[in-house]
């Protein structure tokens, strides 16, 4: 069944099941369509995950409390982790300022020396 609506011209079809279709327009299969949601909705999930990802390590590195080894050894890693995403911009700034001094000698001269960069940059930037 074919109908119009000002100069566009529509068809409905009954195949796998009613979809209206443009005439002269190019006709989507029902696999195309689903392939690109399902793309997207991968995309949404992915970028989701990664925050949810860097929610955590910002929660383990900014919870500066405690000096079990544990503890010590899951910030370090985490620390580790978003330098290596390029990401020490999202980190707090006392935090950083914790690790920048690190009176206790916990986590290492590398850490200390991104943490002492990072704050560096912040400050620069304000000036």
């Amino acid at each position: 069944m074919a109908f119009g609506i000002g100069d566009r011209k529509f068809e409905v079809r009954k195949s796998t099941g009613t979809r209206i279709v443009e005439l002269g327009g190019t006709e989507e299969t029902s696999g195309e369509a689903t392939m690109e949601k399902k793309t997207r909705n991968a995309r949404n999930l992915a970028g989701g995950m990664e925050m949810l990802e860097m929610d955590f390590l910002l929660g383990v590195i900014e919870n500066t409390d405690g000096e079990d080894k544990n503890d010590v050894a899951m910030r370090r890693l985490s620390f580790n982790e978003v330098l290596r995403r390029n990401q020490q911009s999202e980190i707090d700034s006392s935090s950083l300022t914790v690790y920048s001094v690190d009176e206790k000698d916990l986590y290492g001269k590398d850490i200390q020396c991104a943490a002492m960069k990072e704050l560096t940059r912040r400050t620069e930037q304000k000036g």
